[in-house]
C-alpha cells in the first residue's frame, strides 16, 4: 500500500486523524448553532451537543472497530449479508410510511425510545454496500455493468426501490443522493457512455416531471435563481444563509456570536450549519474546512487506487461519493450554488443517524485498506521464500483502469 501521506505515514492514519478533527469542528460548530434553539425548546443550551458528542462516540468506536479490529470486508459484501442489509432497510423505509412521525410536514423519522432514526440515511449505505458487491463481482468477471442486462441491473433497480420510497416521505434531495450514489459507482465500474447518456436523459426528464407536479419543488428551483425576489418567505432561508456567509468577512465574527442563530437562519445546526461555519470563522475558516474534506478525499482516493480488490476498490469510491461527494454538495446549496435540497454537512451538521452512517463507512473503507496490508505482508513473504503471490494483479489494473 501507498506510503507518506501529507504529513501521516499512511493513508489510514490520515483518515482518523482528519475525521477526528472534522468531529472537533463539528462539536464547535453545533454548540455555537444550536444552544439559542436548545435554550429555548429544552431549558438546557448543551442538548443538541451531548447528544452530537454520544453519537459521534458510538459511530467512531464502530469505525475504529470495522477499520483495525473487525472481520474481513467480504464477510458484509457476502449475499446473505447484502440481503439481511437491504431488506432490513427496505423494511424500516416502508415502516417509516406507515408508522413514522411527521416533523416540519415530512414524515422521515421513526422514534425508538429518547432517539429517532431516520432510515432514508441508512439507505445511503445500504446502496454503496449492495452496488459494491454486486458490481465488485462482475468486475471480477471482466463484465461491466449494464442497464438492460439483469442482473447486471439489479443493483440499480434496487436502488430506485429505495429513492422511490424515500421521494414518497417526501424528501427528494435524499431520494436523488441514493440514486445518484448507485449511478457514481455504474460509472466508476465502467458503464458504457452510451447508456451513462441514456441515464441522464432519463434522470433529467424525470426530474423534471417532478418537479412539475409539485408546486413546492418548482418554486425552489425559482428562489434559488433568485432568492432576492421574495426575500421574506420562499426565498427567505437562502437570503438568511447569504447574509449569514457575507457577515463573516475574512476571519469572523467573535465565535458564538454569529447572528444566523438567533432565529434568523431556519436549520442553523442541521443543514445550513455551514453557513453558521462562515459567519464565525470567516473565509479562512472556510478555506480550511474544504482543505480537511479535500484531504479525506485524496487519502480514500489513494487507498482505493491502491486497492486490487474489485469489490474492495468499489466499496471505498462510494463511500468517497457519500462523505466527501455529500459535503461539497452542502456547501454548494448553502452557498445558494444548488437548490435547497436537505442534504447534512459530513460531521458538521447535527444528525445522530446521518452521524453514525457516515462513521461507519469510514471504518468499511478502513477496513479495505487492513485487508489490502495484510494481503502483501503474506504476499512479501512468500516472495521471500521464491513462492508466487496468493493473488495475480488484477485484469483491470493490467487495463489500466486504475492504478
Amino acid at each position: 500500500m501507498q506510503k507518506h501521506f501529507f504529513i501521516w505515514d499512511n493513508p489510514r492514519d490520515a483518515v482518523i486523524w482528519i475525521t477526528l478533527m472534522l468531529l472537533a469542528i463539528g462539536c464547535i460548530n453545533v454548540f455555537s448553532a444550536s444552544f439559542v434553539e436548545a435554550t429555548d425548546m429544552f431549558g438546557d443550551g448543551y442538548f443538541y451537543l451531548k447528544r452530537y458528542v454520544a453519537f459521534a462516540a458510538v459511530g467512531f468506536a464502530v469505525m475504529l472497530y470495522l477499520g483495525l479490529r473487525g472481520p474481513d470486508y467480504h464477510l458484509w459484501l457476502s449475499k446473505h449479508w447484502l440481503n439481511v442489509i437491504y431488506f432490513s432497510v427496505l423494511l424500516l423505509l416502508i415502516a417509516v410510511d406507515t408508522v413514522g412521525v411527521t416533523t416540519k410536514g415530512a414524515q422521515r423519522w421513526l422514534y425508538i425510545g429518547p432517539f429517532s432514526l431516520q432510515p432514508s440515511e441508512l439507505a445511503k449505505l445500504a446502496v454503496i454496500m449492495v452496488c459494491a458487491g454486486e458490481l465488485g463481482k462482475r468486475l471480477k468477471k471482466h463484465l461491466r455493468p449494464a442497464l438492460f442486462d439483469y442482473p447486471g441491473n439489479k443493483t440499480m433497480v434496487m436502488a430506485l426501490i429505495y429513492g422511490a420510497l424515500v421521494l414518497k416521505q417526501p424528501d427528494m434531495g435524499t431520494a436523488a443522493i441514493v440514486v445518484a450514489l448507485s449511478v457514481g459507482m455504474y460509472i466508476l465500474a465502467g458503464l458504457p457512455l452510451r447508456m451513462l447518456l441514456l441515464l441522464m436523459a432519463g434522470g433529467f426528464v424525470g426530474v423534471v416531471g417532478l418537479i412539475a407536479i409539485a408546486p413546492y419543488r418548482l418554486q425552489r428551483v425559482l428562489v434559488w435563481y433568485d432568492p432576492w425576489s421574495d426575500p421574506s418567505n420562499a426565498g427567505y432561508q437562502m437570503v438568511q444563509s447569504l447574509i449569514s456567509i457575507g457577515s463573516g468577512g475574512v476571519l469572523g465574527v467573535p465565535w458564538g456570536q454569529g447572528s444566523g442563530k438567533f432565529f434568523y437562519l431556519p436549520e442553523a445546526h442541521t443543514d445550513f450549519a455551514f453557513a453558521i461555519y462562515c459567519q464565525e470563522w470567516g473565509f479562512g475558516g472556510a478555506v480550511f474546512l474544504i482543505f480537511l474534506f479535500a484531504l479525506l478525499g485524496i487519502a480514500l482516493f489513494r487507498m482505493a487506487a491502491a486497492c486490487r480488490d474489485e469489490e474492495g476498490f468499489m466499496l471505498i469510491s462510494g463511500v468517497t461519493l457519500l462523505v466527501v461527494g455529500q459535503a461539497a454538495a452542502n456547501m454548494l446549496m448553502v452557498c445558494g450554488c444548488l437548490p435547497v435540497i436537505g442534504v447534512p454537512l459530513s460531521f458538521i451538521s447535527y444528525g445522530g443517524t446521518s452521524m453514525v452512517v457516515s462513521l461507519t463507512a469510514l471504518g468499511l473503507a478502513l477496513s479495505v485498506y487492513k485487508a489490502e496490508v495484510k494481503r502483501e505482508k503474506r504476499e512479501e513473504l512468500l516472495r521471500d521464500a521464491g513462492m508466487p503471490p496468493i493473488m495475480p494483479t488484477s485484469d483491470l489494473r493490467r487495463r489500466g483502469w486504475r492504478k
